[in-house]
């Protein structure tokens, strides 16, 4: 592939993944202060049908990375692909809890276990934005969109 392509892949895989993770963590906070356990159970509902578009961006923003960065030694690409790493596990931590928080909310109940659960996930996902956020900061900065390398 084409570096110019390489780069569209990358940039359209990492809105589409941010945007998911945005939604996902903005509609459970919002549910949660909300209180209402019909929102929480449509919240989580929502986010276990949506969840295959993150399992298809996340994947093909780390491809599309890897590729881009290839066998650079610039410390911006290290430090992205190192905070991509802890990305990954957490995102497998967020996918599973994501399953369980649908199955407890309609199949079970909305209850401490659920909150416990639920918690966890605020604090995963917001850990996750926020590495995230860092990369796409340092991917500016390494394209030039943001300045001089400090």
């Amino acid at each position: 592939m084409k570096r110019k392509n390489l780069i569209k892949t990358h940039l359209a895989a990492t809105t589409v993944a941010t945007i998911t993770i945005v939604m996902f963590f903005s509609v459970s906070l919002v549910a949660e202060l909300h209180g209402d356990e019909e929102l929480i159970i449509s919240v989580k509902t929502g986010i276990f049908r949506f969840l295959p578009l993150l399992l298809f961006s996340m994947p093909a923003l780390a491809i599309s990375g890897n590729k881009l960065a290839a066998a650079s030694d610039n410390v911006l690409v290290k430090q992205k692909k190192q905070r991509m790493k802890i990305v990954m596990v957490n995102g497998i931590v967020l996918v599973t809890l994501a399953v369980f928080l649908y199955y407890r909310a309609n199949y079970q109940s909305v209850d401490q276990v659920f909150m416990y659960a639920q918690i966890a996930e605020l604090c995963f996902g917001l850990f996750n934005l926020i590495l995230i956020g860092m990369n796409i900061y340092s991917g500016l900065k390494l394209s030039g969109r943001m300045g001089q390398l400090a």
